[in-house]
């Protein structure tokens, strides 16, 4: 889950018990551009993929694979602290 997620649900449930301040909105406004950006460069990805996958284009289907995995890479959140073995 991307760290935007966390605080965009953070500030929904917020907006059910209260109004968002100002700043509230902002933010939150930020994280829906940001996921809206995130899941369409992603489905552009996974369009990709399909259609290297269709012609037959391994090559092309390696960097689509390799470009997925690091965007998804990319926006990965770390579990807290608490649940790494020490």
């Amino acid at each position: 889950m991307m760290n935007i997620h966390w605080r965009l649900a953070e500030l929904w449930l917020l907006q059910q018990s209260r109004g968002l301040n100002e700043q509230e909105q902002s933010e939150m406004s930020s994280c829906l551009k940001l996921n809206a950006k995130y899941a369409q460069r992603l489905a552009e990805q996974y369009n990709f993929g399909y259609m290297a996958n269709v012609t037959g284009d391994e090559a092309w289907l390696l960097e689509v694979s390799t470009e997925i995995d690091k965007m998804e890479r990319f926006y990965e959140s770390k579990r807290p602290a608490f649940f790494e073995k020490h």
